[in-house]
């Protein structure tokens, strides 16, 4: 008989931590459960300690590389799912802890509610079990009080992808990457759990969830990707490319193109914080080509629909300028904060149309206030007649003033598309007219 679940344990060069790690599973109430353990070549004691425990129990499968692998976990992840024989199929980091009952409770819900994927709540840590928290992850909060979500359409599948990507707190369905040849994406980088994230949650149809915290993941230790400000974190961006080049070779663009892109801003925010000052350039040089798949109307929307900090968005419009100085400069602090820079800000956040819309808006706001001040004090009503006459004949030349920035901003979206050059003159004139519909609106009083 198959055993109901396949633990497959990661490590490398954890010699300090493997041994809790190892305790946490094999103590696991569930008892029906194959321990795989995949070590990529660690040069520590680590492969030692997994031999002792491997000898006192007959669950437990060893498969001990001599050498470091170029795919990392990725692809000790990959060795123990073709090894695994299990209905389920959980994951478990050897440097990470696991309250006894997680695969019991996780395979009942899986079990109980016909899902694909089940789900715990967890915590992290670095130093000591006291010294935790909960992760950010928001989205989390959305599932609260419920016990399955079925996910067979493209909304439903883009609320577990807001889910953060880790797969050692959930349990798969075997038949998952049987039918499917789900794999970790293999290469030269990191963060290989988000691509594994797509393409598990692409095939699944149904999520269940157990929301109490079952396991503890370990933080800022040693020899971690993200503990490192390097270029190691630069890699990341080339778990978009995997998940872009999915999406195209399955026709799923249309559905996800906006969450890839999601993808690519969330991880821009998260990478700024932690880049090291001399990768900075290189930051710009890698992220550049991704953001090149998406149009400006691709990049506009996502903006204008989610929520993105200043900064972050300063990075962003200085991509799609393709300004390498400019977004140097930004990860130092810089802000748009002339007129001039905010024209240009707000021209790339907004679109042509989208800064008229924002022009006019502060216009009509501007005279409603004078409006407004001018009727509290003025009671003769043919004061307030002639008054409003002279607002209307202003208003008719501000509007035809409009008229002639968008004529400016149309030429100058034309010249970016042709040249991606931005001429001095053309935002001069734009100036000059927002000047002088400055000075339209201070005169009324």
């Amino acid at each position: 008989m198959n055993p109901k679940v396949s633990v497959i344990v990661t490590s490398y060069n954890i010699e300090d931590y493997i041994e809790a790690c190892l305790n946490g599973i094999i103590n696991q109430s569930l008892k029906e459960i194959e321990i795989i353990i995949v070590d990529d070549g660690s040069t520590d004691n680590t492969q030692q300690i997994i031999k002792n425990f491997a000898s006192n129990d007959e669950r437990i499968i060893t498969i001990l590389n001599q050498h470091n692998s170029i795919g990392g976990v990725a692809t000790a992840a990959n060795i123990g799912i073709e090894r695994a024989t299990g209905d389920f199929i959980g994951f478990a980091d050897g440097d990470d802890l696991y309250e006894e009952t997680m695969f019991e409770k996780l395979y009942n819900a899986a079990v109980e509610n016909s899902a694909d994927i089940t789900l715990c709540a967890y915590k992290e840590f670095e130093d000591t079990i006291k010294n935790n928290k909960l992760p950010y992850e928001p989205s989390w909060s959305d599932f609260e009080g419920i016990t399955s979500f079925k996910i067979e359409t493209p909304g439903n599948k883009k609320k577990i992808l807001d889910l953060l990507p880790v797969p050692w707190r959930k349990l798969y369905k075997n038949n998952l990457f049987k039918e499917n040849g789900i794999r970790f994406p293999v290469g030269p980088y990191f963060f290989e759990d988000n691509g594994f994230h797509w393409f598990i949650t692409m095939n699944a149809k149904k999520v269940a969830f157990v929301n109490e915290i079952l396991c503890w993941h370990r933080k800022k230790r040693a020899g971690q990707t993200t503990s490192s400000g390097g270029a190691s974190l630069l890699g990341a961006f080339h778990q978009h490319e995997v998940i872009y080049n999915y999406l195209e070779k399955n026709n799923l663009c249309n559905d996800y193109k906006d969450y890839s892109l999601i993808w690519l801003c969330s991880h821009v925010a998260w990478i700024q914080h932690s880049i090291s000052h001399e990768f900075e350039r290189d930051f710009y040089e890698v992220i550049l080509p991704h953001f090149k798949k998406y149009s400006r109307h691709d990049i506009r929307k996502n903006i204008a629909t989610r929520y993105h900090d200043r900064k972050n968005l300063e990075l962003i419009i200085a991509i799609v300028r393709e300004k390498p100085d400019l977004f140097v400069d930004v990860l130092h602090g810089r802000q748009s904060s002339s007129f001039f820079e905010k024209i240009i800000f707000n021209y790339y956040k907004l679109g042509m149309n989208g800064l008229i819309k924002m022009v006019v808006r502060i216009i009509y706001y501007k005279i409603k206030v004078k409006l407004f001040s001018f009727k509290r004090t003025e009671k003769r009503s043919d004061l307030l007649l002639d008054k409003a006459n002279e607002l209307s004949s202003q208003i008719n030349t501000m509007n035809e003033q409009l008229v002639e920035i968008k004529s400016k901003l149309n030429e100058l979206d034309v010249r970016i598309l042709n040249s991606n050059i931005e001429n001095y003159n053309i935002y001069s004139d734009i100036n000059f007219s927002f000047m002088k519909l400055s000075e339209k609106i201070n005169k009324l009083d």
